[in-house]
């Protein structure tokens, strides 16, 4: 198997519903380190692959859904479990198993599969801070009828609530100043999915990735770096000195 070890596929922003940011924050919540990994170049699936150390075994992490597909951003919606299978010198095993779990909805599924990778580690078991939305920073309302998620709703919890706050805080404190050059000015674009950083350039790679640390990324097309917006255009963008910007003429932007 030729695995190819740095996928630039992202992961799909929070409100499209799908296990990758669930699986992310789970991981990292409990101070794993992870990257994704194609497994196949002509196969869809990709892992969320761990590793205590380059020469340990590797956890390979993903969800399957009702149809029988496999991918560790598959659609919540139709998850079926999640599971974390490792291969050393006592064979192939489940590091965790959610097919013989009797909670499958996805966030509990996401919690119990990091801390079954953090114990497979040697890592301490982190439990959540704030009990009301587990550190998640928001909560899933569901439908009384069918459980389906209708959407996510911000925790209030004082504790979430200054993290926000410290959060956005610190990076719009790292934000970059609007250039001129030339006719134009440069805006750095804001992170369309967490939003709080910008997009910088991931070194020897045609691609630009979140400050902030959300994991979104911008990858070159044959027509540049655009963005796609909720109005359904695209915005072209403009790299100058390692950042993406939109480029304004200089009579257009506000003095302010």
């Amino acid at each position: 198997m030729y695995a190819f070890p740095y996928s630039l596929t992202k992961t799909a922003p929070r409100d499209d519903l799908r296990m990758g940011v669930l699986l992310r924050d789970a991981l990292a919540h409990q101070g794993v380190s992870f990257r994704v990994v194609k497994p196949y170049d002509r196969l869809p699936p990709e892992y969320l692959v761990a590793q205590a150390d380059l020469t340990g075994p590797r956890v390979w992490i993903h969800g399957c859904d009702c149809n029988g597909s496999t991918h560790y951003d598959i659609p919540r919606a139709g998850l079926l479990a999640v599971a974390a299978v490792v291969t050393d010198e006592d064979g192939t095993r489940f590091v965790f198993d959610g097919f013989s779990r009797d909670e499958a909805r996805p966030v509990a599924q996401a919690e119990a599969c990091a801390r079954a990778v953090a114990v497979f580690l040697g890592l301490e078991p982190r439990e959540p801070e704030c009990t009301w939305c587990q550190d998640y920073g928001q909560y899933p309302i569901h439908d009384g009828n069918t459980d389906a998620v209708l959407y996510h709703r911000a925790c209030e919890n004082p504790l979430c609530v200054a993290r926000r706050q410290e959060r956005a805080a610190l990076y719009a404190a790292q934000l970059r100043e609007p250039v001129t050059v030339g006719l134009d000015v440069l805006e750095p674009v804001l992170c369309t999915q967490c939003p709080y950083g910008n997009y910088q350039q991931v070194p020897g790679l045609d691609v630009y990735a979140c400050t902030a640390g959300c994991g979104h990324t911008v990858t070159a097309t044959a027509d540049g770096f655009t963005l796609l917006r909720e109005n359904g255009r695209d915005q072209h963008l403009t790299a100058y000195e390692g950042l993406l910007h939109i480029a304004e003429p200089a009579g257009s932007v506000p003095p302010f």
